[in-house]
Formats: C-alpha cells, structure tokens, sequence
C-alpha cells in the first residue's frame, strides 16, 4: 500500500495489533506531532486494529470534521500524541471481540466516543464526559478518520433500519450534543420565542430541536450567513436576521417581553451580549458554542432579569438514547446540511474549507 508510514510507537491513541505472519495496514490521518499545525498532521499507513474482548471493529463509512479536529491541530485542545483524528463517524461492523453482546457483523454503528472509567461518581450516571480519566475517541484514542476504527460495543448503538447504507449517520455526535444542549439541558414549551445564535451546523440543528418543541424560532447570524440563515428558513424557522437592528425588530415584533430562550450556538461575546439584551426576565439562556477563550460577561445583566443560565458540554448516555429516539421518528432534516463529501486523500482542502467556513458540515471518505 502506497503512501507514508507513521511507524509503530505506541500511545494512548495507536493499536499495533496485528495477526502473526502478516501486518495488515490501513490509510489513516494521524496528528503525530505537536507544535506544528497542518504539518503535524500526516495521512499515513498504520496497522489495521484489532479489536479487542470487548470492542468492534468498524469499517468507516465517513467522519466529520469539526472544530474540535482544527483545535487539535493547532494544540489548542488536550489531546494525546500520536493519535488518529475523528470522533464523528458511522460505519459498519467487520469484526468482534469474544465478549461482544448484541451486535452482529454487517451492523451499521454510531459510537458515543467519550469512554470514562465505568465507576466513578459520573460514570454511573452516564456523564463519562466528566469523568477525571475519560479519554476520546480521535482524541486520545484512535479515531474514525481511517479506513477502520474500534469501539467498546458498549459505547456503540446501531442505526435505524432507515438510516442503514446511508453515511448521514455520520452527523450523529454533533446532534448529540444540540441534544444534550436543547432537550436536556432547556426547557422549550409549545409557543416558547427561541433566539438561536450561529446558524452553523450546530445552530441550525439547536433550532430543528427547537422547533420539535414547538417553539417560535428565530435564527441570526452576520452578513457572512445569508446562505445557511436562508437554509435555516428552509428547515422551519419562523424568521431569521443576518443585521443586530433587524433582529431587534424581530423581537420586538412577536413578543413584548423578550425572548423566552436563548441557545447561543456561535461562540462569540457579541451574540452573546446581545442575546443578554433580547431575552426577558427569568428568561432561559443555555450557552452551546464555546468561546475559546476567556470573555467579559454582564452578570449584573444575568442577576437583574432573574436569568436562568446553563452550560452545555458534549453529551452524556441518556442523550444518545434521545437521539436514538429522534432517529426513528424521521422528523429531522439532514442531508442538506452535509455541503461537501472528500475522500479521505483530500483531508487538507476539507480542513482549510472549514477554516473558512466554507459551506456547512464536510465528511472524509476513507
């Protein structure tokens, strides 16, 4: 097999399991050195994994790229050294472990990839995210930007019957999160304003989730939104504002009192003191896009209107049960917000249309 080989030094993030006789390899994109940005990155040869007692084997179908892969490649994230990129991914199972239960081969898998110890305080709830030795898939271990992957079976859930064959399964793991962020940690009634801010891939799936709870939705964005804020009117929400004095307007055009919820999906301090001016007294605020870094926020602002203010991180192994949910009730639109399909060779132009925020959510075909 052609192409660069990253050699075999083991770490939290690289299997070199391999049958005896023969080493069996696989195409993968590896981040294999820090300090270096887009450089560190190499697509290379490495062993196909094995899969262990209690893990699958998964043929990658496509992964993501998400913010979190450019934060790692500019070590702006935690993450281990060498290791496979990718946590968002579906694909199907070629192999098991001996203790695998309830899967067969030719499943097609989703993974929950934050794996925590199993025993701590929030382990046994199902909050691994905050578990103190959790590690990552395609982030400390080995992730599904490659032609394989493993996961414990525990951690994997298969796909409808609908979704079987088709690679927007691959969407999975950001949905989880505007899961995570919407369903359980807001509270959206019938008829509830919902300002949804950042009509990215996140933000227009916060307001799909939104607008599933029957809520009024409003998304805005800048200037530089106009395509996605005219798909997120395709996808159902009631008006959308790409200028600050249009969505004031807004506001001020369907309710007296201010919005109702705030899901602040862009990660920037203007939204959000923004969004602070635009929601009511004892509104419902939930910050779902990360900032990156440290920002002023107007608490006297959040204590005089009675806020209720939550945080959002990752998910937790009751909002893939709701995803699972969601999934078979076919109400989501999905498709149109993958904009571009590369195949795995072409890992650099996905990265960089991302950095630019080219179209919407990109996949990698190994």
């Amino acid at each position: 097999m052609s192409g660069n080989s990253c050699g075999s030094k083991k770490s939290a993030g690289l299997k070199s399991e391999k049958p005896e006789g023969e080493e069996y390899k696989m195409k993968a994109l590896m981040k294999k050195e820090a300090g270096r940005g887009m450089d560190g990155i190499v697509l290379c040869d490495i062993p196909k994994p094995e899969p262990e007692s209690r893990e699958l084997l998964i043929k990658v179908m496509a992964a993501g790229i998400c913010g979190t892969d450019i934060h790692i490649m500019e070590d702006a994230y935690p993450h281990s050294v060498p290791v496979v990129l990718g946590h968002e991914f579906t694909g199907i199972v070629e192999k098991m472990g001996k203790d695998v239960k309830g899967f067969s081969i030719g499943d097609q898998v989703i993974v929950h990839n934050i794996i925590g110890c199993g025993h701590c305080h929030y382990c046994m709830k199902g909050d691994y995210v905050f578990c103190s030795e959790k590690q990552s898939i395609g982030v400390n271990l080995n992730g599904g930007m490659a032609e394989y992957v493993t996961a414990p079976y525990d951690h994997a859930m298969v796909v409808p019957e609908s979704m079987k064959g088709k690679d927007i399964p691959a969407l999975s793991e950001p949905l989880a999160c505007c899961v995570r962020g919407v369903l359980e940690q807001t509270k959206i009634g019938p008829g509830d304003k919902v300002l949804v801010t950042g009509p990215g891939v996140i933000g227009l799936l916060c307001a799909q989730l939104a607008k599933l709870c029957g809520a009024y939705v409003i998304v805005s964005g800048t200037g530089l939104d106009k395509e996605r804020l005219k798909l997120a009117k395709k996808q159902g929400a009631d008006q959308t504002a790409d200028q600050p004095d249009t969505l004031k307007e807004i506001v001020a055009s369907c309710t007296e009192q201010g919005v109702d919820v705030v899901l602040e999906c862009s990660g920037s301090a203007g939204a959000m003191a923004g969004a602070l001016e635009l929601i009511r007294k004892q509104g419902r605020y939930t910050q779902v896009g990360m900032f990156g870094k440290n920002i002023s926020v107007d608490m006297d602002t959040i204590c005089r209107k009675e806020i209720e203010f939550h945080g959002t991180f990752a998910t937790a192994h009751s909002t893939w049960e709701k995803l699972l949910k969601l999934y078979q009730q076919d109400n989501l639109q999905l498709e149109e917000l993958v904009s571009q399909r590369l195949p795995l060779s072409e890992w650099k132009k996905g990265f960089e249309m991302f950095q630019k925020k080219e179209g919407n959510k990109i996949f990698l075909i190994p």
